[in-house]
């Protein structure tokens, strides 16, 4: 009597099919996995945002001149100060996790084709989603403190000072947070190709 057992209950092929999503659909044994051009392209706009947004803030600096009045009856003195990212440990935040999803993306476009890669490269995107968002979230608060400031705690804004160096930081977490979103469509249609091609559904 011929034996019958449905695809994926035997512990086997389940396993192996379940892999071909992430990367595409998996070609012949011995062959490497075809790339799934939509990942590809969604990997290179991650990357490419990701470095734009390291770079922006990375040489986001400016140096303004206030006026300083120490008595009434003398004039005010003009001082020159200057804002720079590494002074604020978010931005510094911002451009260290910008710069590791910069890298990951070169690291996952470069094993694309390994089959053994899709758990680790799964894992390192929701790890880079993580730190892209958190880093955003940082810098964004750190940018309304300084375009609003904050009266309960005496802190006065400073944007006003130094506009062409908050215009920069702005437009730098802009695009990394359309990186971070970009990621995260990326993992979530990785996750739907998985479970679609997956035996045991």
């Amino acid at each position: 009597m011929e034996s019958r057992v449905k695809p994926g209950f035997n512990g086997v092929s389940g396993a192996s099919d379940s892999r071909r999503g992430y990367m595409g659909a998996a070609a012949a044994v011995g062959r490497k996995p075809q790339v799934d051009g939509c990942s590809v392209a969604l990997r290179v706009f991650i990357l490419a945002a990701t470095l734009v947004a390291a770079v922006l803030m990375g040489v986001d600096r400016q140096t303004s001149t206030v006026q300083v009045t120490i008595a009434d009856a003398l004039p005010p003195l003009k001082v020159p100060v200057t804002a720079k990212w590494s002074y604020s440990s978010a931005f510094v935040y911002f451009v260290v996790a910008n710069a590791m999803a910069c890298a990951f993306s070169v690291v996952s476009l470069a094993a694309c084709r390994s089959r053994s890669a899709v758990l680790p490269l799964m894992i390192g995107d929701l790890v880079m989603l993580a730190l892209l968002f958190s880093a955003v979230g940082a810098s964004a608060q750190f940018g309304i403190l300084g375009e609003r400031g904050n009266s309960h705690v005496q802190w006065g804004k400073v944007c006003h000072v130094y506009n062409k160096f908050c215009e920069r930081a702005m437009a730098a977490v802009i695009v990394s947070l359309i990186a971070a979103f970009t990621n995260l469509v990326h993992l979530m249609l990785a996750i739907l190709d998985i479970h679609k091609n997956s035996s045991y559904y």
